[in-house]
């Protein structure tokens, strides 16, 4: 992940810190700091985690970063996330189905800020079972891999 991008997400608050020592020892003091920035989740498995896309590499203007605020980020991640709908990609976090497309939108776009700072797909019935499926979640176990690249210019 760019520092910039990085940098954006502590401007709003939304990176995650843990903070651990590495040894039992007081003669070898360290200390461990992990920062851990807001992912994706294509569905509830570990191997669907996304690291948040990079909106620079999907055409946004490099100054744009500067000038997003969370709202845009939100826009910019749902349109991302409609992509890996419309290609088979994505589960609801709940039932796991896989969500399409179709003429009627039944899932929306959740962004969750506790445990762990993370977009996802639910449907809408589903919803009231998301916070079960996400209690005993820790961010700092999550392995995200990289974003897959779409082409999200508007046609």
């Amino acid at each position: 992940m760019r520092n910039e991008l990085l940098s954006w997400f502590a401007r709003e608050g939304l990176l995650l810190t843990s903070v651990a020592t590495a040894s039992d020892d007081p003669q070898n003091d360290e200390i461990k700091v992990t920062v851990k920035a807001p992912v994706l989740a294509l569905s509830r498995a570990n191997h669907d985690f996304r690291q948040c896309p990079d909106p620079l590499l999907f055409g946004y203007p490099e100054s744009g970063l500067d000038m997003m605020n969370l709202d845009d980020m939100h826009q910019f991640v749902l349109c991302w996330l409609e992509k890996a709908v419309e290609y088979g990609m994505a589960r609801c976090f709940v039932c796991n189905r896989v969500l399409d497309r179709g003429g009627e939108k039944p899932w929306d776009a959740v962004f969750v800020t506790d445990p762990l700072y993370c977009w996802l797909l639910v449907h809408f019935d589903c919803k009231r079972y998301l916070n079960r499926d996400l209690k005993g979640r820790n961010p700092f176990e999550i392995t995200a891999q990289p974003p897959e690249f779409f082409d999200m210019r508007l046609s």
